[in-house]
């Protein structure tokens, strides 16, 4: 029941066609969001991991949310309750059986066999769940804000359906991208970054997942090297960028 950011830089006018048709954003993500044998065994469950979703998977997914600050916990019971699981009744181990309706649609409809990549598809990467780590060193905050700087990670213009039920995926224009890649590359950001990392207080603020220890920031830095040389790469060859968590 993790949460991780993935990024997929594509070209112009697949990001054109994308707004167009916003109910195709699902399969841009689709190729990362799990191996095809993961897929198939997500498909073709057996009677017994069936029934341990059921009754353990209400609960796992209520302690991922629960490390959430109030308002975005809020947000994502709402985006759930959308996809037919009522965030409610997680905590006393209830929904089981609307969570395992929404991961077998999901597998299903978005992941199906014979999916391959989406035309005009660049590059993607995975922060796994050091995005909100990534995201307040950034900038020092739990949510983006005004500043630029802010919206690399969890910015952007909203666009499809919440497939994932942690928000709808967003986009950033290959001059978005130039803008935001000229940020990450910003003198003393990394100096920055790092007198930002206080453990202690990134677990008051219950920045995802949570837990912070010393060792941590090593970590998080090797991942936002990763983000940057990605955005990077992507504004030099004049791609968009849409992101979603997934």
């Amino acid at each position: 029941m993790s949460m991780m950011a993935q990024f997929v830089a594509i070209a112009a006018d697949r990001l054109a066609a994308l707004i167009e048709d916003p109910e195709s954003v699902e399969q841009l993500f689709a190729a990362d969001a799990a191996p095809a044998e993961s897929i198939a065994r997500l498909v073709n469950l057996g009677e017994n991991m069936r029934q341990r979703i059921i009754e353990q998977g209400p609960q796992m997914l209520e302690k991922a949310l629960a490390q959430f600050d109030p308002a975005l916990r809020e947000q994502l019971h709402a985006r759930l309750g959308k996809l037919g699981v009522d965030a409610s009744g997680l905590a006393r181990g209830e929904g089981g059986e609307a969570l395992l309706k929404m991961m077998m649609a999901r597998a299903q409809g978005g992941f199906g066999a014979g999916q391959g990549a989406p035309a005009s598809r660049a590059a993607s990467i995975s922060l796994d769940k050091a995005w909100h780590g990534i995201h307040y060193l950034l900038c020092g905050a739990v949510e983006p804000d005004s500043r630029l700087i802010s919206k690399a990670i969890l910015g952007g213009t909203e666009v499809g359906e919440d497939f994932s039920g942690y928000g709808e995926a967003r986009y950033f224009t290959a001059a978005d991208v130039v803008a935001l890649s000229a940020e990450l590359n910003r003198t003393n950001l990394e100096a920055e970054m790092t007198r930002r990392y206080d453990p202690a207080q990134m677990t008051k603020l219950k920045i995802y997942p949570n837990g912070w220890a010393g060792p941590d920031q090593q970590w998080l830095m090797d991942e936002f090297r990763k983000l940057r040389t990605f955005y990077a790469d992507a504004s030099s060859k004049g791609l968009a960028i849409v992101t979603c968590l997934v």
